[in-house]
């Protein structure tokens, strides 16, 4: 599938803190914004086989955020229907004009089955639901956030933090005391919000 590029994306000005919507384990009540020229609003989604990180951006501005379990067993096909209704009804609610998320790497595995049916399907529905699809691999989007492509998942979170979004700081995990240890599963339970934060961040900086 080929990759887009992100459009409609511009200098949102000065970073509001606090603006976010509280965010809970099973998600959140939504209050519907009006879309605007000057700063779009950035759809930004990390689907897995059992958590989907969902955020929505208007420039800098965090309007709501979450991670949505995924139940229905480890299939791609059990999965498939439950982020789909996720998604749409974030695009339903929100009305973004860019939707941000991950490009899959050309190995079969369940979570790139997920999301290339998901791109699919957006892509498919663009000019009908009035948004713009951007897909950009993991690669792109660390280095468009840290400047390393390399970066890890804590160093990626990190630094949307010092970029202004303080309201997550709580829920960034501690690094481990051994890096080979790496994190336990409940710890890496927030960085989906994270990974979906980075994909809306580097489509606004990409455009």
């Amino acid at each position: 599938m080929a990759r887009q590029a992100c459009p409609g994306a511009t200098d949102p000005g000065p970073v509001l803190q606090g603006a976010g919507s509280g965010s809970t384990r099973e998600g959140f009540d939504f209050i519907p914004h009006p879309m605007t020229t000057n700063n779009p609003i950035i759809l930004g989604l990390d689907p897995g086989t059992r958590f989907l990180g969902a955020v929505v951006l208007r420039g800098r501005e965090l309007l709501a955020y979450a991670v949505h379990e995924l139940k229905n067993g480890e299939q791609p096909y059990d999965l498939i229907g439950q982020a789909r209704r996720v998604v749409f009804k974030y695009i339903e609610q929100h009305a973004p004009q860019v939707v941000a998320i991950e490009a899959p790497y050309l190995i079969a595995t369940p979570r790139g089955a997920v999301l290339t049916v998901l791109a699919k399907e957006l892509h498919a529905r663009s000019k009908e639901l009035g948004l713009s699809v951007c897909e950009m691999s993991p690669e792109t989007v660390r280095k468009a956030v840290t400047g390393n492509a390399r970066a890890t998942k804590i160093d990626v979170a990190e630094s949307l933090i010092r970029d202004g979004f303080t309201d997550l700081k709580r829920l960034i995990p501690k690094r481990p005391a051994r890096a080979a240890l790496g994190l336990r599963p409940r710890d890496r339970y927030w960085l989906h919000v994270f990974d979906a934060l980075a994909l809306a961040v580097a489509a606004r900086k990409l455009a």
